[in-house]
């Protein structure tokens, strides 16, 4: 082989060298591109999930205020109803007399 075909042999490999190099930076390129753009999703979807954990929170104290509030509520129904079952009880009883009085 002479020196000039060694030559030429040589700058075409270093040739087909340059054109990996290119790919290989490319490709690069383009799978940082690829996860930039996932973490740039997983960063919003992370500040939107936090967003509904605020909302959730704010619902969860809402609905422990409801409770109470309706705890509240039953109890004062159910000595409401403790206190017509009484009455209707005494007036059953006062009109059973009454009817036994007549017979």
């Amino acid at each position: 082989m002479t020196p000039e075909q060694r030559l030429d042999r040589v700058e075409r490999i270093l040739v087909l060298f340059v054109n990996a190099g290119r790919q290989v930076r490319g490709d690069y390129r383009q799978q940082s591109k690829e996860q930039n753009e996932k973490i740039n999703i997983l960063i919003q979807t992370q500040m939107e999930t936090e967003e509904i954990m605020k909302g959730l929170a704010a619902s969860r104290a809402e609905t422990e205020e409801i409770m109470k509030r309706l705890a509240v509520s039953q109890t004062e129904l159910t000595e409401s109803q403790k206190r017509t079952d009484k009455a209707l009880r005494a007036f059953i009883n006062s009109h059973r007399k009454s009817e036994n009085g007549k017979s």
